[in-house]
């Protein structure tokens, strides 16, 4: 299997979400704006009160708004082991720094919902949600193709308290799943 990093992107966001939240930024410093120009709020006996105000709303509407502009992708180091998370808005981007993807234990592909969730578990209980697919089949895909990049085993838990562990060989070479005995 080859070494080559492992990136997961989610997709970008609708354009909608991106005219509302600019609407809303668009509106929020047109106001403040308009108070510093207009109001005199520099003279005002409560101006640091105003001032603390505008900026817990601009907290506020930061918080709430970012992950509905913010792509979220996931670089795995397959050499090394380490894992990066990344987030972008537009043409900025924050990276974290890079952190060591201790003890990993298995993939796992079960149903929530309408959608198959991959999942990396890591050091007995800490799971990490790769990716959300609607497509069972694909999602059996990706995750005997994580699971073989991190060599580790693939767990098929979309039925619950069915769970069985996938043989990845045999899979692969009989073109359809095949579960370990």
């Amino acid at each position: 299997m080859s070494k080559a990093d492992l990136i997961i992107r989610e997709s970008s966001k609708p354009i909608i979400n991106k005219i509302i939240v600019s609407l809303l930024y668009a509106g929020f410093f047109t106001y403040t704006i308009y108070l510093f120009m207009h109001k005199d709020i520099w003279n005002h006996p409560d101006r640091w009160t105003v001032i603390i105000l505008l900026s817990i709303l601009l907290i506020i509407i930061f918080s709430s708004t970012f992950m509905s502009i913010a792509s979220h992708s996931i670089h795995i180091r397959i050499e090394d082991k380490k894992i990066q998370h990344q987030y972008r808005v537009g043409v900025f981007r924050y990276k974290e720094v890079w952190q060591n993807l201790v003890d990993p234990e298995y993939i796992s592909v079960f149903k929530n919902g309408g959608y198959y969730l991959i999942n990396l578990w890591y050091q007995k209980n800490g799971i990490l949600n790769l990716m959300a697919l609607k497509n069972y089949d694909k999602a059996i895909e990706k995750g005997l193709l994580i699971s073989e990049k991190l060599n580790i085993d693939l767990l098929d838990a979309r039925e619950r308290g069915h769970h069985k562990w996938v043989n990845k060989k045999a899979t692969k070479e009989a073109g359809k799943i095949v579960y370990a005995d």
